[in-house]
Formats: C-alpha cells, structure tokens, sequence
C-alpha cells in the first residue's frame, strides 16, 4: 500500500516536472521570439536612424561646403574690390597730379597768352615818335635844302625804330581849283616819300595823301598859328603849301628802344 502512494506520488511529480517542462520550454521559445522581434525593430530601427544621421550628416558637410564656397567667394569679392579700390586710389591720386599739372600749364599758358596780348595790344597801339613840316614855293613839289635837312632827321628817327609808320599829308594854298591843287598836294606828298625811300624808309611802312586846299584840321591850324602868330595872309599861304609829317612806332618798340638806350655801353 504504501508502495502505491510512492509510486502516485512519483508519478505526480514526474507529471508536474514534465508539465514544467514543457512549460518552461514555451516560455523560453516565446521569449527567444519575442526577443527576435525585438531586435529586429531594434536593427531596423538602428538602420533608419544610421541613414537618417548619413543623409544629416551629408547634407551638414554640402551646407558647409556651399558656405565654405560662398566664403571663398566673398574673400575673394572682397579682395577684388580692395584691389579695384587701391587702384581707384591710384588712379585718383593720378588724376589729381594730372590735374595740378594740367592747372600748372594752363596757369603758365594764361599767362603767355596774357602777356601776347599786351604785346599785340601794344603792337597795334602807336604813339607819335618824331613830327614836322616840308614847305613848298608856289605852284611847286620840289624839296629844297631846307626840306631835305628837316626830312633826314626824320628818316634817321624812322630807321631807329623798328616798324615804325611815317605819315604824310600833302596840302596846297586857296589859289588855284580846287582839282589842280588836289593833284598838286599829292605831287608833294610823293616828292617826300621818294625822299624817305631814298634814305632806306621802307616804302611799305609810308603813307601818304593829298587833301589840295582844303581847310586844314584844327591841329594844324593851330601848329600854323604857332609858327608866326603875326603872319599876313602870304606868309599863310606859304605856309599852306606843305606836307604835315609824323612818324608812328608800337610801344613794343619804343619800350624795347628805351631798354637798349639804358643799357651800359
């Protein structure tokens, strides 16, 4: 009988060992596969965020590659305009050097042009240098001695300066037309201008011409009253008939003439 029990209760445990068994061995499969699953979503899930951390990290490194290339870019924009900029610099300290230069010549070229118009005002500004008279005898435009002395002081003045003008006008008395006395007034006028041409008075530098009987300027009436103030009417006439002269010179030439005069010799 109590063999029986033994055996019952061996049998009991061996059952409950076995159920434990079987068990145990499902639990273990259940746990392997749940673990299975696991890692499974683990790897994938580790895939996906390796990919994800490669696709941010590329695109990190293009970022920084395209920031890296717009740095370069804009050193070297910056550099090229620090050069365009030095080279404006220059070019500017260039242009104002040019410019001073420029301001220098047209400063010195004002002045020339300045002073070659004074020197052409004064050239074309003529003063009386020398003046006189050459009478003649009635119904005449011969020189005589007299005449001639007071026409080589002249001429000698007019040779002395350079470009200097002689002017001759050439009048007569009341007697006679008044047609003839024109042609005799230009006939003296031309004997006095032979005259000076023979003392080497350029002929080109001479100017002449016949006024006959009219009444002279009121200058020369005046000069005519100062010669003899108590002159009767022939002593008048004579006077009439004569050629009123006057040499002109530049002031160009009367400055330069008075300079040589002054200096040392």
């Amino acid at each position: 009988m109590i063999k029986s029990g033994h055996s019952i209760i061996w049998m009991i445990v061996v059952t409950i060992t076995l159920a434990l068994a079987t068990f145990g061995c499902a639990t273990k499969k259940f746990v392997h596969q749940q673990t299975g699953a696991v890692n499974a979503r683990v790897t994938q899930l580790e895939t996906k965020t390796n990919q994800q951390i490669a696709a941010l990290s590329a695109k990190e490194h293009a970022d920084i590659s395209r920031v890296d290339e717009r740095i370069t870019t804009t050193d070297s924009r910056v550099t090229e305009v620090s050069n365009m900029a030095q080279q404006a610099g220059s070019s500017a300290a260039q242009a104002n050097q040019l410019a001073e230069a420029n301001q220098a010549k047209i400063e010195d070229n004002a002045k020339g042009i300045a002073a070659m118009q004074t020197f052409a005002e004064n050239a074309w500004n003529f003063q009386m240098i020398e003046k006189g008279d050459v009478t003649f005898a009635f119904n005449k435009a011969t020189l005589d001695n007299e005449a001639r002395v007071a026409l080589d002081l002249i001429a000698q003045k007019a040779a002395s300066m350079p470009r200097a003008v002689v002017e001759l006008q050439g009048f007569t008395d009341k007697v006679g037309s008044k047609d003839y006395n024109l042609a005799l007034s230009r006939r003296r006028a031309e004997a006095v201008a032979r005259y000076l041409v023979r003392q080497n008075i350029p002929l080109r530098n001479i100017h002449m011409i016949g006024l006959g009987k009219e009444d002279p300027p009121r200058k020369l009436t005046s000069d005519l009253v100062a010669v003899d103030p108590n002159a009767g009417p022939a002593e008048i006439r004579r006077l009439a008939r004569r050629v009123y002269v006057r040499v002109y010179a530049p002031s160009t030439a009367i400055a330069g003439e008075a300079a040589r005069q002054q200096q040392p010799q």
